[in-house]
Order: C-alpha cells, then sequence, then structure tokens
C-alpha cells in the first residue's frame, strides 16, 4: 500500500509539471525608467517652423545654423549665436558658395548639411546647378576671416565617390568624429557612399572608405535615407535603419552587427547621438510605431509601453528610459506635439529643432 501511495503523489507531480506554462522569455533590450532624472527643456531662439534646419555648435557657446529654403534658388544664410547674446546673421550663405565657386550669375542651390571642424571652421556641403551643368562642393567657411573656401568641387565629388552624374541626385551630409576626422555621406535611392576627408602638405583630399555594407546572415542594408541617421560612433559608425527599425554597428571595413531593435519606438524617433559617456541617445516623439504590436500575445512579450515623449538611453543590451511624466518645459510648448528630426549634442546637453513650432531648442537631463 505504502509503495502504491508513493507511486499515484510521484505521478501527479509528473502532471502538475507538465501543465505548467513556460517562463516568459526576455525581451532583447531590458527597458528600465530612469529613477530620479528627468529632461530639462528650454527654448534657445524661434526660427521658422517646418525647415529642414542644420544646427552646428562649436562646443565653445556658440552655436551656428541654417534653414533650407524651400525656393529653389532662395536665399540661404547661416546664423550664430554665442551663449548669452543674440542671433546674428554671418557672413555666409549658399549666395557666399555660389560666389567662391565663381557661379554667381545663373547659379543656385542649398547647404545640406553644416559642421564644425577641428579648427573652428564650419564645412559645409552645398549642392545646386546652373542651366548647363551640375554644381556640388564641400567646402569650409572660416568664422575668424569670413572667407568661404571650396575643398572639393563636382569634378572632384564625382571622382572620388565613383557616382558619375548620379551625383546629382544625391543628398550630402558632413559626419565629425573625434579629433581631425571628418566624413562626407552621400547617398541617393540607388547608392551610396562614405568619404574621408583627409588634410596633407598638397591640401585636402577626399578618399573612399566604402560604399557598401556587410552585414550578418546575409542581410541587405543600404545606407541610403535621406535623413541624418549616420552617426560617428567610436571607431566606426552606427545607423538607424527605419526600413526594419533597427540600429546598426557599422565597422571600419563597411562590416555590419545588429546594435538594438527599435522596432517598438515611433516612426518618427530622431537620428541617433551620444551623450558624454558615449550612449546612443534617441528622442520618441508621440506616434504611430516602426511595427505595431500583434493582436495576439506572442511567446516573448512585447515591451513595455512607452509613455511618449521619451528620451530613450541605450547602454550595450540595456534601455533606460525617461517618459512623458519625466519632462520638464516651459508652459506654452506642447510636449505631445514635440519632433526633433535629429539632436545634437553641445557639451553635456543638446540642442533640437521642433519642426511644429519652429523653435530650436536645448535639452538637458539632470537631477530631479
Amino acid at each position: 500500500m505504502r509503495m502504491r501511495a508513493w507511486l499515484v503523489i510521484f505521478m501527479t507531480a509528473i502532471a502538475c509539471g507538465c501543465d505548467r506554462q513556460p517562463p516568459a522569455q526576455t525581451p532583447p533590450t531590458a527597458q528600465k525608467p530612469a529613477s530620479g532624472m528627468a529632461v530639462e527643456i528650454q527654448g534657445v531662439t524661434p526660427l521658422l517652423p517646418d525647415r529642414r534646419t542644420h544646427v552646428a555648435p562649436t562646443g565653445t557657446g556658440q552655436i551656428f545654423w541654417v534653414q533650407e529654403s524651400p525656393d529653389a534658388g532662395g536665399r540661404e544664410t547661416v546664423f550664430s549665436l554665442t551663449e548669452g547674446g543674440l542671433p546674428g546673421a554671418t557672413a555666409f550663405s549658399n549666395t557666399a558658395v555660389l560666389e567662391a565657386m565663381g557661379e554667381r550669375e545663373g547659379g543656385r542651390g542649398s547647404l545640406q548639411s553644416l559642421a564644425i571642424g577641428p579648427e573652428g571652421d564650419a564645412y559645409f556641403f552645398f549642392a545646386g546647378q546652373t542651366r548647363r551643368k551640375l554644381l556640388a562642393a564641400l567646402g569650409a567657411f572660416s568664422p575668424a576671416t569670413g572667407q568661404t573656401r571650396i575643398l572639393a568641387d563636382a569634378a572632384a565629388l564625382r571622382d572620388a565617390s565613383g557616382m558619375g552624374n548620379t551625383l546629382a541626385l544625391a543628398r550630402g551630409s558632413i559626419l565629425r568624429g573625434t579629433g581631425p576626422r571628418t566624413w562626407l555621406w552621400l547617398r541617393h535611392d540607388h547608392g551610396f557612399v562614405l568619404l574621408s576627408l583627409e588634410t596633407g602638405p598638397s591640401g585636402p583630399a577626399l578618399r573612399r572608405v566604402f560604399d557598401r555594407v556587410r552585414p550578418a546572415d546575409n542581410e541587405t542594408l543600404d545606407l541610403v535615407s535621406s535623413r541624418d541617421d549616420l552617426l560617428s560612433s567610436g571607431d566606426g559608425w552606427v545607423y538607424l535603419d527605419r526600413t526594419r527599425g533597427r540600429l546598426w554597428r557599422i565597422g571600419p571595413m563597411g562590416e555590419a552587427t545588429t546594435l538594438a531593435d527599435v522596432s517598438d519606438l515611433p516612426r518618427a524617433v530622431s537620428a541617433p547621438a551620444t551623450d558624454e559617456r558615449g550612449r546612443l541617445t534617441l528622442f520618441a516623439p508621440d506616434g504611430p510605431p516602426f511595427v505595431e504590436p500583434p493582436d495576439e500575445p506572442a511567446a516573448a512579450p512585447a515591451p513595455q509601453a512607452i509613455d511618449l515623449p521619451a528620451w530613450v538611453t541605450l547602454d550595450a543590451d540595456r534601455r533606460t528610459v525617461l517618459a512623458r511624466s519625466k519632462f520638464r518645459a516651459p508652459s506654452k510648448f506642447n510636449l505631445r506635439a514635440l519632433a526633433f528630426p535629429e539632436i545634437v549634442r553641445d557639451r553635456s546637453s543638446w540642442l533640437g529643432y521642433d519642426t511644429q513650432t519652429g523653435e530650436l531648442l536645448r535639452i538637458r537631463v539632470v537631477p530631479r
């Protein structure tokens, strides 16, 4: 009888164990709220709303910016603002670039990118045309002298990039790394190329770094986003792939590995930036995600819903989120409507242009 009783107990335990649900799997990126911190937003200066805007802080208290004109041939002036001062126009504009190229009569074009170089000059990429030819230039403006210099014209850019006449379709962005490292990212719907700007005794020169990337698992990845979604980071780059909702780490030779899945974040998330510790930061506005959550719960639970807008920090496989309740901003700003196409690091804070209001804003992460 005793043996039979033990057999019944043993079989019952096995049956109970079989009915037990398997433990839930951990999402790829562990998400946690940031306790004791807040996002502080302050106005810097009002600009025109809904314009493609390029902001370039010097890191010493001065900010340069330019807004692309919606009209072909419209004037685009670079403005500057020193901490504690008032904004003012500089001597640099798209017209100054045309003059430096000798194309003032009949030429037109836009300043598509602006970044501060290692010597304090403002590097720029210009694209335009005359009635007869393509105009393109990588150049530098000296705030000290007011001089605009052309470092590479359309012919040099065509040769260095290998794009030939399709350069006319390309958008260019200047990427700044640590020290003197500077790159030009050219792309259009059908291809891209990353060029490095190198200076030497014979003057500046462009060198092709790569024009394709090699992801693992035989995936395809083309760096063709029209937004400024490529970031210099360490000895490589980080790319926000908006088709998949994924961040990629790209190495010096073009090798690519998945860095983080951000498909649950809004499609209009800002281009990636870094903080002073080298961690990736993103501004997530209110809006639909890259990938809508399934109607039926999957085996692996989706990350916890975020109260948008939110400030997101990625550190290895950990995601830290400062949700809307942690934001502090003047009452005139509608937090739900804030939208920053990119956030640009300026010392221990970031600058963001809000497309809805046209305000240039400063963002800080501070103790509560």
